[in-house]
């Protein structure tokens, strides 16, 4: 018996895992606790970090580039960021259902575009 309930256990693991959307986030940053604020403010910056980081890895970030959706200048703070994720979300109802990391990106680029001819 204890076997059936391991084997159904891993099988029901895969099934309940799901992608992190933009309409969850988006929930996560409406929540007014502590946690849930720090919790949005860190996953907002931790995937423009790793969108970044992943554009520097293929090409560079000194300027516009192909798949470059964004270009945060040196004094955009947390909440800016925040909010411009959040705004975008709400403008763009089609977007909570994107992974959270692709609205991250829409959202940043479209309040902080790149430059073209930087």
């Amino acid at each position: 018996m204890l076997r059936v309930l391991i084997c159904a256990g891993a099988l029901a693991v895969p099934l309940t895992a799901a992608a992190f959307t933009g309409g969850d986030l988006n929930k996560l940053c409406t929540k007014t606790d502590v946690a849930s604020r720090s919790a949005c403010a860190a996953y907002i910056e931790g995937a423009a970090d790793g969108i970044f980081n992943t554009i520097d890895a293929i090409g560079g970030t000194t300027g516009p580039r192909v798949g470059q959706y964004f270009c945060l200048p040196p004094e955009a703070r947390s909440q800016q960021l925040t909010d411009a994720v959040r705004k975008y979300i709400a403008d763009n109802p089609n977007v909570a259902g994107y992974n959270a990391s692709t609205a991250v990106s829409l959202g940043l680029g479209k309040v902080f575009p790149c430059k073209t001819g930087s």
